[in-house]
């Protein structure tokens, strides 16, 4: 299996992106993207990701030529367009402002509208951490998960994500989306003719199941029930209502080609800790080494982080199935 360089990984993406059409500014900042996910070891969101990015370029989903814009701001906000491209390129382009507004005011707010998959929320909550930010991020995505009691797909796996400034360690990070699991593990539990784990799923028919076939045909299920369904919700009117979005139910769906741009949005909120307290860090770090000491607990962000520094020393794996995948949406016309 070849293993790659992530500046490599990083570079067959930005290559493939700007042969399905996207512009220079896009393809970086999404090649960069996808490497870092890769770097952490998180393939459904990185790589494997990918395929359907191509698609949505080639099909209009994504504008290949978009120019996002800041539409209104205030003292500490600021509301962007994507003009339906990638969340990525519309985060950038008003991410120094984010941070600036949060250091003036102790607290600052991004909206982004006419946006597309946000991919690894812990790619944007992170970024700001290294800028000495906590930050919390919402993006809604298209319906895949029923509501709790319900037996159609309503909401999406609607993502959030939570980031905070460390000592001399990677930032703490937690990245969780509020469906029980992610979808791609049904794809891939259908595509390899095993079953799923029950909680999961429910049929057509809204009767629980383990037939990841038959999961993807009914709705997905939200982590913990009814706290998963209000999270979810949550998700929703945060990165859809608020941001005057679509919300779940109306977005055109991320796994497929059909009915243009999903239209959907995120929300950030970033915070400098230091407006409220003179020793976050410190008082922090207190905290994480009380809950370590004695317990066999994982700091989250700190497997992030060690895949991250064996993936920059060794590379990643792979498959050539994969990279002809990669290849051959690239290279088509």
């Amino acid at each position: 299996m070849p293993v790659l360089s992530l500046k490599e990984i990083e570079s067959l993406c930005f290559d493939a992106l700007k042969r399905a059409g996207a512009s220079d500014e896009q393809a970086a900042i999404v090649a960069e993207e996808i490497a870092d996910a890769e770097a952490e070891g998180i393939r459904n969101v990185g790589l494997g990701y990918l395929h359907l990015y191509l698609k949505h370029l080639r099909c209009g989903k994504v504008n290949p030529d978009a120019q996002p814009h800041i539409v209104k701001t205030s003292d500490a906000t600021t509301v962007v367009n994507a003009d339906f491209g990638f969340c990525h390129h519309a985060y950038l382009i008003a991410e120094q402002r984010l941070i600036e507004t949060a250091k003036a005011q102790g607290v600052a707010l991004m909206s982004i509208h006419q946006s597309s998959s946000a991919g690894v929320l812990g790619w944007f909550v992170r970024r700001l951490a290294q800028e000495g930010l906590v930050s919390l991020m919402f993006a809604n995505s298209s319906k895949a998960v029923a509501a709790h009691g319900g037996k159609v797909p309503f909401f999406g796996t609607n993502p959030f994500a939570f980031g905070a400034p460390r000592g001399s360690v990677e930032p703490l990070v937690i990245d969780m989306a509020t469906a029980s699991t992610a979808r791609v593990n049904l794809v891939r539990a259908a595509a390899e003719g095993r079953d799923i784990e029950p909680g999961h799923a429910i049929d057509p028919e809204g009767n629980p199941t383990t037939d990841p076939a038959a999961g993807l045909k009914g709705a997905q299920l939200p982590v913990g029930g009814p706290k998963g369904f209000g999270l979810g919700l949550m998700v929703d009117i945060l990165g859809g209502v608020l941001t005057g979005s679509n919300c779940s139910y109306e977005a055109s769906m991320f796994a497929t080609t059909e009915g243009g741009p999903p239209n959907v949005g995120q929300t950030i909120i970033a915070i400098d800790p230091t407006f409220y307290s003179d020793d976050f860090v410190s008082h922090l770090e207190t905290m994480c080494t009380a809950l370590t000491d004695g317990n066999d607990v994982r700091i989250p962000g700190e497997r992030r982080a060690q895949a991250r520094a064996h993936h920059q020393d060794n590379g990643v794996e792979v498959s050539d199935s994969l990279l002809d995948q990669i290849e051959s949406l690239a290279a088509a016309q």
